[in-house]
């Protein structure tokens, strides 16, 4: 069975609020809203519940707080996922089919999208904890307060105040590695990396239109 490479991550949830009766969320807070921009390229590493290697997948992103998000999984199976303001575009060529979301409905689903900062209010949806540095990371892990979340826990790594790594764990237990590269940050993007237009023949599936 193909595993869908949007399903298990992406793509990084926006609107971070902590408050000053949990420091990690402060701190996380802090090295998130750091972030204006960013562009990176990334491997992405699907492990399953024996921790047998099940995908790798390679691609490059980008992101513009607020609210703008891109992810684009070159190989083995291409796909493009673009959040813009209030809309989520993930376009599967292989399936010639547009699924279009309500970002709020996805984030949950979506831990990636954390990076570009909407949709969560860091303490409210999240219990943040500190973790014992390894790899010259330090690590925070994000455990859902919400029991319908795809992810049981969402770890994050940093360096130098940039993210570097993240660990996704899903209830099966199920772990997604995902790991940046060739990061530049706070650098001016074109607007048009965040603009998806359907390719004419393609099935599109409005999932907003839905009640």
């Amino acid at each position: 069975m193909k595993i869908k490479i949007f399903s298990r991550v992406f793509l990084f949830n926006f609107l971070f609020v902590a408050n000053v009766y949990a420091a990690p969320a402060d701190d996380l807070s802090t090295l998130l809203n750091s972030v204006r921009t960013m562009r990176a390229s990334f491997t992405q590493t699907v492990y399953d519940n024996h921790g047998k290697v099940a995908q790798i997948s390679k691609g490059q992103m980008a992101l513009q707080r607020p609210g703008k998000f891109r992810w684009e999984v070159k190989k083995p199976i291409p796909q493009t996922v673009i959040a813009n303001e209030s809309r989520l575009w993930i376009y599967d060529p292989d399936l010639q089919q547009v699924t279009i979301r309500s970002l709020k409905k996805a984030a949950g689903d979506t831990p990636a999208l954390l990076l570009s900062h909407v949709g969560v209010v860091l303490d409210n949806d999240y219990n943040v904890k500190t973790l014992k540095s390894s790899n010259n990371l330090r690590w925070f892990a994000l455990l859902p307060k919400k029991s319908d979340n795809m992810f049981a826990v969402i770890q994050m790594g940093f360096t130098n105040n940039e993210i570097r790594e993240m660990r996704l764990q899903d209830h099966l237990g199920h772990t997604t590695a995902i790991k940046f590269f060739n990061s530049k940050m706070n650098v001016v993007l074109s607007s048009s990396l965040f603009i998806f237009t359907p390719p004419a023949n393609v099935d599109v599936i409005d999932e907003t239109r839905r009640r």
